[in-house]
């Protein structure tokens, strides 16, 4: 079954919602990609227990740093480094015939554990494996 015209936009809105956290985990490894083409390293990591910290290389998981010297100790060590948390950026899911009610009322709909995958796949027009993966 084909979307109606009407709710073409709004069928839009929930493909690119369901796709936007993969969308947004490949625009972070690309920007990951380009700081360490440019020299930089990225990082993850932070405090793990009382005072002791450790960072690792966010694209190979290679140990960057440890210590015991508390949130003062880690400050230092990230010092020239780029933190992967920071390479969040807002959501780019854009349209412009879908009032923010809407798109509001559609997240909600899409996030409802109750709302079953068929439906999404149904109005989407997608396969009901693929809704799945992607919420």
């Amino acid at each position: 079954m084909s979307p109606s015209p009407d709710r073409c936009g709004a069928a839009a809105y929930v493909r690119a919602y369901l796709r936007a956290p993969f969308r947004a985990d490949e625009a972070r490894r690309r920007r990951a990609r380009q700081i360490v083409r440019a020299g930089g390293r990225v990082v993850t990591g932070g405090m793990t227990c009382g005072a002791q910290w450790e960072l690792r290389d966010w694209l190979t998981d290679e140990l960057v740093g440890r210590g015991s010297d508390g949130p003062g100790g880690l400050r230092v060590a990230l010092l020239g480094l780029c933190h992967a948390d920071s390479l969040y950026a807002e959501s780019d899911i854009t349209t412009s015939d879908v009032p923010l009610s809407l798109r509001r009322a559609l997240e909600e709909w899409v996030c409802e554990p109750d709302t079953p995958d068929e439906d999404i796949a149904e109005f989407v027009g997608w396969a009901v494996d693929l809704v799945r993966e992607c919420r």
